[in-house]
């Protein structure tokens, strides 16, 4: 998920510019494909509905480990468990290509309401001229708005509405699938950087994927 840390960039950067230090995870997903004709129509193209009920998205963030060292850190600068975890659903239109024997293209472009929660603390230097903060959760607002629980489940989620956009090539009921999810999140956050403060509030990110699955149509 995302793209590698620039080690030129504050944590802060990092993260507004979709860079999040993850590692490759894992994805699991179960859908449905609606098609307009016969799924066993011996015509080459078919059109239909691909929904994906549920798609669960795993990944641990721990490239945070040597952007704290090669800062001047320590590993234990990035606290907390470092991963990154996603639900979603997705549904949007496909179509398929049988080209020779039971081999089938899919083609899909889906809408993904997401939901996406990060668990990371990174801390450098706390107090001296190269002080550096980043965490996804608001606690600066806990100080104006006493009512507000910036460790509410709630508070720590990340909200958004994605596009993805993919392919599965399949021979009978076994195949591959690739997207490409792209879109943004809208995120709680605290952040501290060296020559500009405190930072906090609701930021939009972009939180672009890439996945590759095994995928068997039942």
């Amino acid at each position: 998920m995302g793209k590698g840390l620039d080690y030129g960039l504050s944590p802060k950067q990092n993260v507004f510019s979709g860079r999040y230090g993850a590692e490759t995870g894992f994805v699991m997903e179960f859908g449905r494909m609606f098609y307009i004709k016969n799924r066993n129509t011996k015509e080459p193209i078919n059109y239909g509905l691909d929904w994906t009920l549920l798609s669960l998205n795993y990944n641990r963030m721990d490239e945070w480990i040597d952007y704290a060292l090669e800062s001047g850190g320590e590993s234990k600068n990035a606290t907390d468990t470092r991963i990154a975890v996603a639900v979603s659903t997705k549904i949007g239109p496909m179509i398929s290509f049988n080209p020779i024997e039971k081999v089938v293209l899919d083609a899909r472009i889906q809408i993904v309401p997401i939901i996406r929660f990060f668990d990371l603390i990174y801390h450098q230097n706390s107090g001296q001229a190269d002080d550096r903060y980043f965490t996804f959760a608001n606690y600066s607002r806990e100080q104006v708005d006493k009512s507000f629980d910036a460790e509410d489940v709630k508070n720590r989620m990340a909200y958004g509405i994605e596009t993805s956009f993919g392919i599965t090539l399949r021979r009978k009921s076994i195949g591959l699938a690739i997207d490409y999810i792209k879109g943004d999140v809208k995120t709680n956050y605290n952040a501290y950087d060296t020559g500009v403060g405190a930072t906090a509030g609701k930021e939009k990110i972009s939180t672009p994927n890439m996945q590759l699955k095994l995928s068997i149509t039942l």
